[in-house]
């Protein structure tokens, strides 16, 4: 079952100011469910000729790079030490970012990845950092991706927004245990075009049994349907700040967005226009009897 754990959250760091804010969200989340924090310093091999990280200091060779990337990536760790009082190892590599990122995660067991949406290298950049966005379809575990724009100020709403794909019902899974874990509440919202009003009566059944789990585990519950939308990302992001949400948890995996009604370019955009977190959940390969919503029709 998919459900919410920061026993081990990994957070790259560039030192850009989406690295920064990463790191107050990784670590407040640590603090509050007494996990470990590992910060990994990836030097693009790349760029090294170019200074991009450490702008300030002439280096030339790789040993240089490596040693003054790791003085100053202790240091930070350290500082999240004394602020969160969280356990914090760190990292220095060198090699491609995504890819870097990606293993570490597996080799030390990571739980959540938290990351900025923008960094590592500017020529990559598009709608969102194509760093952030490999790390989030090929981590081995969920992945919390933010922009500048999202500020650090806890999650008391966490919205989810409801599909009909089998694959959806993994991040209920997830929202409500993390709900749970932080006292908070779950919205769920199912948004529906002008041509989906048949889709209507599956999506109140979804959203009612998404209410009985709820309700089992105690956490506070509220959803809505929006019908004509014209853009669903664009919808679920007006959403979230009409309600005032501090999290968004989505799907990002492409054929389980391609089986329901988010294509691909739904998670992108939320990522990007959003102001707060979103929690992108790369979902498991065979949900029949794993998930809180298991044998229900039309999901």
């Amino acid at each position: 079952m998919n459900n919410f754990n920061a026993s081990k959250v990994l957070i790259p760091v560039d030192f850009s100011d989406t690295s920064m804010l990463a790191i107050k969200h990784g670590a407040f989340t640590a603090q509050l469910t007494q996990g470990n924090v590992y910060l990994l310093h990836v030097i693009n091999i790349q760029f090294f000729s170019q200074d991009v990280f450490l702008p300030s200091v002439s280096v030339h060779k790789q040993t240089d790079f490596e040693k003054i990337a790791q003085d100053r990536l202790v240091e930070l760790g350290k500082q999240v030490t004394s602020e969160y009082g969280v356990k914090v190892e760190c990292i220095t590599k060198i090699g491609s970012p995504n890819k870097e990122i990606t293993e570490i995660a597996k080799e030390i067991g990571a739980t959540l990845i938290v990351m900025g949406t923008h960094g590592y290298s500017a020529i990559e950049e598009l709608v969102i950092g194509s760093t952030a966005l490999k790390v989030i379809t090929k981590a081995p575990c969920p992945t919390m991706a933010m922009n500048s724009d999202a500020d650090h100020k806890g999650y008391s709403k966490i919205l989810i927004p409801i599909d009909t794909s089998a694959h959806s019902r993994q991040k209920v899974n997830y929202a409500v245990t993390m709900a749970k874990n932080f006292s908070a509440s779950v919205h769920a919202v199912a948004l529906l075009d002008s041509n989906e009003e048949t889709e209507k009566p599956a999506m109140e059944l979804i959203l009612h049994q998404i209410e009985n789990v709820t309700k089992k585990e105690g956490v506070s519950y509220h959803h809505d349907v929006i019908s004509k939308v014209k853009n669903r990302a664009t919808s679920t992001v007006e959403y979230a700040n009409k309600i005032g949400a501090d999290l968004i948890v989505i799907m990002t995996d492409q054929d389980a967005e391609l089986s329901g009604f988010f294509l691909g370019p739904y998670s992108q955009q939320v990522i990007h226009l959003s102001k707060v977190p979103v929690i992108c959940i790369r979902p498991v390969e065979s949900d029949t009897a794993l998930s809180i919503l298991g044998g229900t029709s039309g999901i």
